[in-house]
């Protein structure tokens, strides 16, 4: 068996502890289950317990061995990726003669107008 440091992670906190394992996907089954089972026998710090979106798995020379991470901070990380490839449709879109998208029952003005809605959420302009 081997120690594995376990650190929990939400977007305003963090736990961690120490778990033993066979290897480093049974450490973070375990956390995982720790987490479903018992989020508040870990010691956060400073705030209540929130969605954790983060758990590292390593040994006590910090190497890393595994990691889960939640659809939703996964989807943040992404999210300039996303936009950037958004701003690059839109263009395309905006450069090419109307067409139709049969598939969605829409056509190129429809969807470049949905585009240049979510850029301007993403960055914070016009409603939310």
């Amino acid at each position: 068996m081997t120690t594995y440091n376990v650190k929990f992670e939400t977007d305003t906190h963090s736990a961690g502890d120490k778990i033993e394992a066979v290897t480093p996907e049974e450490a973070l089954e375990q956390a995982c289950a720790w987490l479903e089972t018992a989020p508040e026998t870990l010691s956060w710090e400073r705030f209540e317990i929130g969605a954790v979106n983060f758990i590292e798995i390593t040994e006590d020379e910090g190497k890393g061995f595994a990691l889960w991470r939640s659809e939703e901070l996964t989807l943040r990380l992404a999210a300039p990726d996303l936009l950037a490839a958004l701003e690059q449709a839109l263009e395309a879109l905006n450069t090419a003669p109307r067409f139709r998208v049969r598939g969605l029952d829409s056509d190129s003005y429809k969807i470049a107008t949905v585009c240049e809605a979510a850029i301007n959420r993403a960055k914070g302009r016009g409603e939310p």
